[in-house]
C-alpha cells in the first residue's frame, strides 16, 4: 500500500499549500523522486482529486480540488 500512502502524502501536501505547487517542489518537500510525484499527480488529475497541468520540466502547477479534500477527510487525514 505504499502507493496509496505516497498519493495521500502528495494530496496532503497540496492541501497544506496556500497556493499551487509544482512537482519539483513537492518532490523535494516529500523526499520522493519527481517521477513518483508526477505519477501520483497524474492519477489524482485523472480522478479529479487535483488539478495539474503537466509540463516537461516539472514546473506545471498542481492544486487540490474539493473532491481531493473530501477524499483526504474520508481517509482520516
Amino acid at each position: 500500500m505504499a502507493t496509496d500512502t505516497e498519493r495521500n502524502r502528495v494530496l496532503a501536501s497540496l492541501r497544506d499549500q496556500l497556493e499551487s505547487a509544482d512537482s519539483s517542489v513537492l518532490s523535494e518537500r516529500l523526499t520522493l523522486t519527481r517521477e513518483v510525484v508526477e505519477r501520483h499527480l497524474l492519477y489524482c488529475a485523472d480522478y479529479d482529486l487535483a488539478k495539474w497541468r503537466r509540463v516537461r520540466n516539472g514546473l506545471g502547477q498542481a492544486m487540490i480540488t474539493d473532491r481531493g479534500r473530501d477524499y483526504l477527510v474520508r481517509q482520516g487525514l
